[in-house]
């Protein structure tokens, strides 16, 4: 039991020593990235905006093209190619995962 202890307590400072990011700094930085304000435009249509971190970069390219499969079919504006583009650069490009 002891043992048990001892490394869930190491569990926790090892988690504790890891780099704290300010919030407002991280959402800061989302809003001026290239492809922000398609990708809110598009999204806003139906949902909030996603966290980039929602999905690894490989995996955003499905996402958009479910995503445009609803909205063709629910009577919204379909993105142009070039909203297209921006957002699926802002979702891969702002996406922690690697």
């Amino acid at each position: 039991m002891k043992r048990v202890i001892t490394l869930v307590g190491l569990a926790v400072l090892l988690a504790a020593c890891g780099e704290k990011v300010d919030p407002r700094i991280e959402q800061d930085k989302l809003r001026r990235s290239p492809g922000f304000s398609e990708a809110r435009r598009v999204c806003a249509q139906c949902h909030a905006l996603p966290s980039p971190n929602q999905h690894p970069p490989v995996a955003w390219p499905s996402v958009v093209a479910r995503m445009e499969n609803y909205i063709r079919g629910s009577n919204k504006r379909m993105p142009t190619q070039s909203e297209h583009d921006a957002l699926l650069g802002y979702f891969q490009k702002n996406s922690s995962w690697k």
